[in-house]
């Protein structure tokens, strides 16, 4: 009796620490194979895609592949995205513009001395002048351009849209691209074509309603 007693006992202790698999040997048993099995293989991931590049490559995909990427690029240069929020003028509108800055920390020479000290408002205008006017314009938009290129005073044009590189050529002129309209966003301009000139410590900035004929002012 205590045999079994005991027997029961060490039955129990295994049970709790190989559940749920039962102790008893009568409840053992094989039941085969079951369904398919196949070998487990790591794949080398290099070889893999060293083997994937040689494949894309080996079928043309690689000099597809540059093509498309060097038109995108050339695509890009020649005609940039445009600025998003511009319209064209409707109205002969003037504004001044303070372009200070406030100094977010202290600014030093290379010996350390102090610039401009952290909270300083600083007008760029009391350093430097703006020699020549910027005339923004839409590229895209021949009266536009016409407008820019008849301008007798010194000026850059500044375009926001259009082919830019196609009209230096046609032009023969340097023009500038708003790139990504950080001019345009620092000067608040939201209608071209607009003109950016000096007028004392401060910009003058004007918008121009233009004739799509003549490309000439329409006041």
């Amino acid at each position: 009796m205590t045999a079994v007693i005991k027997a029961s006992a060490l039955c129990l202790t295994l049970a709790s620490l190989a559940a749920p698999f039962p102790c008893s040997e009568a409840l053992a048993k094989d039941l085969g194979v079951r369904g398919h099995t196949w070998e487990i293989i790591e794949t080398d991931l290099l070889a893999h895609l060293k083997a994937k590049a040689s494949a894309f490559a080996g079928n043309g995909g690689l000099d597809a592949w540059q093509k498309d990427a060097e038109r995108r690029v050339r695509s890009y240069v020649e005609t940039p995205p445009p600025v998003s929020g511009i319209a064209p003028a409707l109205e002969d509108r003037s504004r001044l513009f303070d372009p200070s800055i406030r100094v977010a920390k202290d600014i030093q020479d290379d010996k350390g001395r102090l610039i401009a000290k952290a909270g300083t408002l600083i007008n760029p205008l009391d350093y430097v002048t703006l020699s020549k006017d910027l005339l923004f314009v839409d590229g895209r938009d021949e009266a536009q351009v016409t407008w820019a290129l008849g301008i007798k005073r010194p000026a850059k044009i500044v375009l926001v849209a259009g082919p830019v590189l196609a009209l230096m050529r046609e032009h023969k002129r340097p023009l500038y691209f708003d790139q990504k309209g950080l001019l345009a966003r620092r000067f608040q301009i939201a209608a071209v074509p607009a003109s950016v000139s000096q007028d004392g410590r401060r910009l003058r900035i004007r918008e121009f309603p233009l004739s799509k004929k003549t490309g000439k002012d329409a006041r």
